[in-house]
């Protein structure tokens, strides 16, 4: 027989903080136990953990970048006893679930649509050597995937089918579970007492990792010389999470994601993410430890911000309402008064950069040139509005202008281009395309050099 020594890397998949079989002892023996199972004849195994170079490092992004890929998927994690009554219940989406309900249908579906399956899935879905099946089927708009454990089932709602890397999760979850609920499984056959798995949430969020989609805010105090060590990825996920906390208390990995991504330009999204899982490793990001919906806070949010301004909307029409009744009841002469008097407010207004106030009192006095089909002053006063509108994204433009100016000076590059994006998105609108187009040219080949220069 020919003998053959193989180097080969592997991804273990699971963290070895919470390794249920003891890191790193039994290293060799796991992998050793996987690979007789992948059908390979193994004479010995050892293990070397390897030390991180480019290539492991790559592998980390994309392992990461998978793992949250797949927590986002889920929107539902049901714990049930292995006679199918539900042990704990945990929603992590928007929709709620009745768990006795589903645990009824589960078991139906085990029981007899087990059998309905196609031979090319059950090759995809059954672990032959294990004895252990996953079980995949649709529950309204949503897909279910099942495991059986030893003395447990742990069942996931999803959005979308399960991929190998979630089928692999859910495994080493189960394994981790019933290892540490063991007794309370055993005893629970007997008492039917919940109780005894209150506690199973903090090894959810600490196995499966769902605290990756909570709200999310930085830590209160963040010594400066940690801030001073912070890599280049990691000083504009700061940066840009102050940001976003300024609008409101907390912010969504997805939202910090995007920015930094975008801003940095060449750095992949998989390895901005890697980032922002070490800052939450490292407690520089700290998870909202709440049971929300995954878009209720948004919601809510937006829905008191959506209130605010349609109070305001409501003031402002109020008082453009009371001036068109008003204007059916006045002469023409009271009412090229009344315009005159708007279109006064509004010039000064306009004059000293009071750009809100000036556009509400020209809209106030194309109400009297409109009523009284004033076609010249009310061309002129449509005109006044659109320049009013052109002065404040000026405004805006030149503030930016003057903060890309300061920040490249002091080599601040990450702040220059955040203001550099706002001035393309500005430059990007449909009420300056044509015009800025040169200027948009420039901001872009300005971004790209900043962007070639961070990295």
């Amino acid at each position: 027989m020919t003998y053959f020594k193989l180097t080969v890397g592997f991804e273990c998949g699971i963290d070895k903080s919470v390794c249920p079989l003891g890191y790193p002892e039994y290293c060799p023996k796991c992998i050793y136990k996987k690979l007789i199972n992948a059908n390979f004849l193994v004479d010995k195994v050892v293990t070397i953990e390897q030390d991180s170079d480019e290539k492991r490092q790559e592998m980390n992004y994309n392992y990461i970048w998978r793992k949250y890929k797949d927590i986002s998927n889920i929107r539902h994690i049901i714990i049930l006893s292995i006679r199918g009554v539900p042990l704990f219940n945990m929603a992590v989406g928007d929709y709620l679930i009745d768990a006795n309900l589903l645990s009824g249908f589960i078991q139906a579906n085990v029981l007899f649509g087990a059998k309905d399956l196609s031979q090319i899935d059950r090759n995809k879905i059954n672990d032959e050597k294990s004895g252990r099946p996953f079980y995949e089927f649709q529950y309204k708009d949503f897909n279910i995937l099942l495991r059986n454990g030893t003395l447990s089932k742990t069942c996931l709602i999803l959005d979308n089918r399960a991929s190998n890397n979630l089928r692999v999760l859910l495994s080493n979850f189960i394994e981790i579970f019933e290892n540490n609920y063991k007794n309370e499984l055993i005893e629970f056959q007997s008492s039917g007492n919940l109780d005894l798995f209150i506690t199973v949430k903090d090894l959810v969020e600490k196995t499966l990792e769902i605290n990756m989609i909570y709200p999310q805010s930085l830590a209160p105090q963040i010594s400066p010389d940690f801030i001073s060590n912070f890599s280049l990825v990691q000083r504009a996920i700061f940066e840009f999470s102050i940001d976003l906390l300024k609008e409101k208390p907390y912010f969504f990995i997805n939202n910090i994601l995007f920015m930094t991504t975008r801003i940095l330009g060449k750095i992949p999204k998989e390895e901005v993410l890697w980032n922002i899982y070490q800052m939450i490793r490292d407690k520089i990001i700290i998870s909202k430890d709440l049971d929300f919906q995954r878009d209720e806070l948004d919601f809510n949010s937006e829905k008191r911000a959506k209130r605010e301004f349609e109070i305001q909307k409501l003031l402002d029409q109020k008082e453009l309402k009371e001036i068109m009744e008003e204007v059916k009841s006045v002469s023409l002469e009271e009412a090229i008064q009344k315009m005159n008097f708007y279109l006064k407010k509004a010039e000064f207004a306009k004059k000293n950069a009071i750009y809100q106030e000036s556009l509400n009192d020209f809209k106030r006095a194309l109400v009297y040139a409109q009523e009284f089909k004033r076609q010249s002053e009310e061309t002129k006063i449509s005109f006044q509005i659109m320049e009013v509108l052109k002065q404040n994204k000026l405004l805006e433009l030149e503030f930016a202008k003057d903060q890309v100016i300061k920040s490249e000076k002091k080599k601040d590059y990450i702040k220059a281009l955040k203001y550099l994006f706002e001035i393309k998105d500005v430059l990007s609108s449909e009420f300056d395309i044509k015009e800025s187009k040169k200027r948009l040219t420039k901001v872009e080949q300005h971004i790209q050099k900043l962007q070639n220069l961070l990295r």
